[in-house]
């Protein structure tokens, strides 16, 4: 009976701890959401610079990566599923698979994934670090609340760079698939973009981008808490780091399955195509 007991007291206390971490989360990302928002009116929550620096850093400098995978993950695409499809049908019908798998959901997450290994996991070091060497406390020590400051900039950056990554990872994704089918596997250029048509609406791509936001908001969260909650010597902002990336891809992932349920209500009902 003891074991049991102390069983159920093991599992209460690790259950009681995951979801003060959520609950404090919740709270980081709230207070980061209205920080950003206030920042636009007011610039004495962080400076415009700071912003600008986090769109080029966010935006910018992760553009070339999205571009590449893309173009790969379209080439992809089309060289493994065409042949299938000739077996079965006409091998033209990949156009509309590509368009359409890309756009809903490979483009978002897969933009989602790259945006948190190459920048969420820079977010989580650098508060982690700023954390270990007091530069917060030193903040809060001058009055300044560190998540407006820190936060709020990167937070802002984030949600209105990671769609636009996506555009960007969308794009090279279907002019790769297209080269491929066109070139690779004889497709007409003119049969290939009817197909396209006919498959892909404008509420796929639309969806998309709304996943994207929905992803940067995750990303950018989970990273600067896990940073903000760094304690100790350096060795534990690395330990965070890992800790960060892999919340946010089992978050990801799952926020996807859980939107693409929601996009099927919705297509049920007619309220999207």
């Amino acid at each position: 009976m003891s074991i049991m007991n102390e069983s159920v007291v093991t599992v209460g206390a690790l259950v009681n701890k995951q979801l003060s971490a959520l609950g404090g989360t919740v709270r980081f990302g709230g207070n980061a959401a209205l920080y950003a928002l206030r920042g636009l009116i007011s610039r004495r929550i962080y400076p415009f610079h700071d912003f600008i620096v986090q769109v080029d850093y966010t935006g910018a400098r992760s553009t070339p990566i999205m571009i590449l995978t893309g173009f790969l993950v379209g080439m992809t695409l089309v060289a493994q599923t065409t042949p299938t499809l000739g077996r079965y049908g006409p091998q033209e019908l990949v156009a509309g698979v590509v368009g359409v798998s890309v756009l809903r959901t490979l483009g978002p997450v897969l933009a989602a994934i790259i945006f948190a290994g190459r920048v969420g996991a820079g977010f989580t070091a650098e508060l982690g670090t700023m954390k270990v060497g007091e530069e917060v406390q030193a903040l809060e020590t001058m009055g300044i609340d560190p998540i407006g400051y820190l936060v709020a900039p990167r937070f802002l950056a984030a949600v209105l760079m990671l769609p636009c990554l996506t555009i960007c990872f969308d794009a090279a994704a279907l002019i790769g698939g297209f080269i491929i089918g066109v070139y690779n596997f004889n497709i007409s250029i003119e049969d290939y973009l009817d197909i396209t048509k006919q498959f892909v609406f404008i509420s796929n791509f639309t969806f998309g981008l709304f996943k994207s936001a929905v992803f940067a908001v995750i990303i950018t969260v989970v990273c600067c808490y896990k940073g903000f909650s760094v304690q100790g010597s350096a060795m534990e902002v690395g330990r965070a780091t890992m800790q960060a990336i892999v919340v946010c891809l089992v978050t990801i992932i799952f926020t996807d399955f859980v939107l693409a349920f929601v996009y099927n209500i919705l297509q049920k009902y007619d309220l999207v195509q």
